[in-house]
């Protein structure tokens, strides 16, 4: 990654930055933002934003350069997320959306286990098209006229890629550390208010 590019996860008060960035020229058009879209709608989105959606937001030269959204399905598609990925025209080229996409994944793939990730994109967005291509999704096939925009019905290619099971420890290894003699364990995965609300009575 550039020296002077950060990833980070996406904070509330990144919203503004945003907001101005999806509206501008060269980016309106590839999303599914709308021209009219107000500053206090795209912050209720934020807000409403839940444990199972993660954002990474791309800062070079000390501005929003882009921002990646991942979001996890429910229920029978608890293994599935949808992706989304912006970059600023000024700052392509320049690694960004491959750092984005490389950070996304990473929690895809890493941290939540996830079997398949989708998205769609223009199929006039080349550029779009090569990046998630280098990143392993392949097409699925095109939904026609899609989205309206820039005065027309465009198509939009799905796009997906599938991953295995995440890999689990050998029962060998979970009897081992429940062996005797082996140190005592410190410490739980849940926080403290994690632990507060498990014990509260209903």
């Amino acid at each position: 990654m550039a020296h002077d590019l950060e990833i980070r996860p996406f904070d509330v008060d990144d919203t503004e930055a945003l907001w101005r960035l999806f509206r501008t020229p060269g980016v309106l058009e590839t999303t599914l933002t709308m021209p009219s879209q107000r500053l206090d709608q795209r912050r209720r989105q934020f807000e409403q934003l839940g444990d199972d959606d993660h954002m990474f937001v791309a800062v070079r030269h000390g501005e929003i350069a882009g921002v990646a959204g991942l979001h996890v399905g429910t229920g029978r598609r608890r293994h599935v997320a949808s992706l989304g990925v912006m970059v600023a025209v000024t700052h392509r080229r320049a690694g960004v959306g491959d750092a984005l996409m490389r950070t996304i994944l990473d929690v895809a793939d890493r941290w939540l286990g996830l079997r398949r990730v989708e998205l769609g994109v223009l199929t006039g967005n080349e550029a779009a098209r090569r990046l998630y291509e280098k990143h392993d999704f392949t097409p699925e096939g095109v939904w026609r006229q899609s989205v309206a925009g820039d005065g027309r019905l465009q198509d939009e290619l799905r796009m997906a890629r599938l991953r295995p099971a995440m890999p689990a420890d050998s029962d060998d290894a979970a009897q081992r550390a429940l062996a005797e003699g082996d140190p005592p364990l410190e410490g739980t995965l849940e926080t403290p208010d994690d632990a507060e609300r498990a014990e509260r009575p209903a």
